[in-house]
């Protein structure tokens, strides 16, 4: 059974990675636009651009502790520590980090004008996958909690 958990843990961690290569990979096209739009466009207000900045720096630093969440939830599994607190707080942070991230991928492209179907439509995706964590989280606590109920009874 611990095979298969840490089959579908590294599987998942694989698809974390492949998430945020392919992000960067295709929003290079559209970081390489924006920059040269907002060169040659002086209308671009200050207050908008450190509201971006600041939205970009969130989704980084919520993508990172996302990753490094499940991460060491993964070694925990690894360690034969499955059902602990640790862990649920740590597949929390990481259902929460992803849903951070969601929303603040979703927003901006939102207020830019942008279509509401083609802004779900990307990140429908990492919404499915931090909702999943988050469910995940809420069944390794009632498993926690059924095991602790557990070594009570005699």
């Amino acid at each position: 059974m611990k095979k298969k958990l840490n089959l579908f843990c590294v599987l998942m961690l694989l698809l974390m990675v492949a998430q945020v290569v392919t992000t960067f990979v295709m929003g290079a096209d559209a970081f390489q636009e924006g920059w040269q739009k907002g060169a040659s466009d002086q209308a671009t207000s200050g207050w908008t651009a450190l509201i971006g900045f600041l939205f970009g720096i969130a989704v980084i630093l919520a993508a990172i502790v996302s990753f490094v969440c499940f991460l060491r939830f993964i070694l925990n599994v690894n360690q034969n520590s499955v059902l602990t607190g640790e862990n649920v707080n740590l597949l929390r942070l990481t259902g929460i980090g992803l849903l951070i991230i969601t929303v603040f991928i979703l927003c901006p492209t939102l207020w830019e004008g942008e279509n509401f179907a083609v802004a779900f439509d990307e990140t429908i995706g990492l919404m499915i996958f931090s909702v999943f964590n988050l469910i995940v989280a809420e069944a390794f606590a009632i498993g926690l909690k059924l095991k602790e109920e557990q070594e009570l009874t005699i």
